[in-house]
């Protein structure tokens, strides 16, 4: 906690009350100094959501790389996507914490985490079958075409499909948080943004994918990371370059304040004026 330990419980000068944004790094360093330990709680939760498609899908790998048998491979992926129910719901609530920390909004965490939870459950059910299904036929497709010394086209082909499912669901997620669309809508948005924004996203994917690969190519030694910190970095890192063209389509921030402005307007007259 130390190294991202801001200090904000110390006595000081305070903000002015209109001092811009923090940004870049710094801004970076300063949500993540503020909200670190609800972050490493939702992580908690969320992997263990993912532990059950996880055992799974290690253990479909180790058969897969001593003997590469599809009906093994369509086994695993089968049951790791029906498993992944619950992965779909944890990603919205942890995004649903993340974005609440973006916007500077006040939370509880067990509130907030709770409430999007159940919220985005019947949806992020569906997302994370889907998200998992397509992403072990990724992953298994890899270690077989890897075994069988596959062209450096295919594999780059593979590479790119993992790339742009991720830069798509940096805005899937969000948008299944905060908005009340259908997921035709969600989908084709996420795909125009994904492509429109592309100097955001595409380093948002590959940081997330980066940060992903390397704990996984480390386990099991990478595991006590992975429970404490390897979901939320990733995905909050991705997050954040990813929420300034959300913002700037959806004016996040402005329905915000205008909620805001209203609860205190309606807070003063209930408990100021007679």
């Amino acid at each position: 906690m130390g190294l991202f330990n801001m200090h904000y419980d110390r006595p000081g000068p305070g903000v002015e009350k209109d001092a811009p944004r923090k940004t870049g790094i710094s801004r970076w360093l300063e949500i993540v100094g503020r909200d670190m330990w609800d972050f490493t709680k939702a992580n908690f939760i969320t992997a263990a959501c993912f532990a059950p498609t996880g055992i799974v899908a290690a253990l479909t790998m180790t058969w897969l790389l001593l003997d590469p048998n599809l009906l093994v491979m369509l086994l695993g992926i089968v049951l790791g996507s029906a498993l992944g129910f619950l992965i779909g719901p944890a990603l919205c609530a942890m995004q649903a914490l993340m974005l609440k920390s973006l916007r500077d909004e006040p939370k509880f965490f067990w509130h907030t985490y709770k409430k999007a939870f159940k919220e985005n459950f019947k949806q992020g059910a569906l997302v994370g079958i889907i998200f998992t299904f397509v992403l072990l036929i990724q992953v298994f497709g890899f270690i077989l075409y890897f075994r069988n010394q596959a062209s450096v086209w295919m594999m780059a082909l593979l590479a790119l499909d993992v790339l742009l499912i991720t830069m798509v669901m940096l805005f899937f997620i969000p948008q299944l948080v905060m908005l009340d669309l259908s997921m035709k809508v969600i989908f084709t948005n996420s795909l125009r943004m994904s492509l429109g924004f592309l100097p955001r996203s595409l380093p948002a994917a590959l940081i997330e994918i980066a940060l992903f690969v390397v704990q996984v190519l480390y386990l099991p030694l990478s595991l006590p990371i992975l429970i404490v910190i390897g979901l939320w970095l990733p995905i909050f890192s991705g997050l954040f370059l990813a929420y300034k063209p959300i913002d700037s389509i959806f004016h996040i921030e402005e329905q915000f304040a205008k909620r805001r402005e209203k609860e205190m307007r309606e807070f003063t007259e209930n408990n100021f004026i007679k």
